[in-house]
């Protein structure tokens, strides 16, 4: 399967730009950012809406969000990550 965003993307006008995979067009917006399937952390799938907004701002599920950076930002800014191995 091809890597979609290894493909070469084509500006279509100010906004929007373009890719053809195996004979498939693909449009996405010029800034588009988009966010893993997984938590960065704990590595489980993201499955809510609110996971949506904790991966947007932290890149972690909210479960994780809740569990260690919300009591942590300071140090979740300066780099630290809990060691969560199971």
């Amino acid at each position: 399967m091809s890597n979609i965003n290894k493909s070469k993307w084509h500006k279509i006008d100010n906004n929007t730009e373009e890719t053809n995979i195996n004979n498939v067009k693909f449009t996405r917006p010029i800034d588009y950012n988009p966010i893993n399937i997984c938590c960065s952390l704990c590595k489980k799938l993201i499955g809510s809406i609110e996971d949506v907004t904790a991966m947007k701002e932290a890149n972690i599920c909210e479960s994780c969000y809740i569990t260690y950076y919300y009591h942590n930002k300071e140090k979740w800014k300066s780099g630290w990550r809990p060691n969560i191995n199971k």
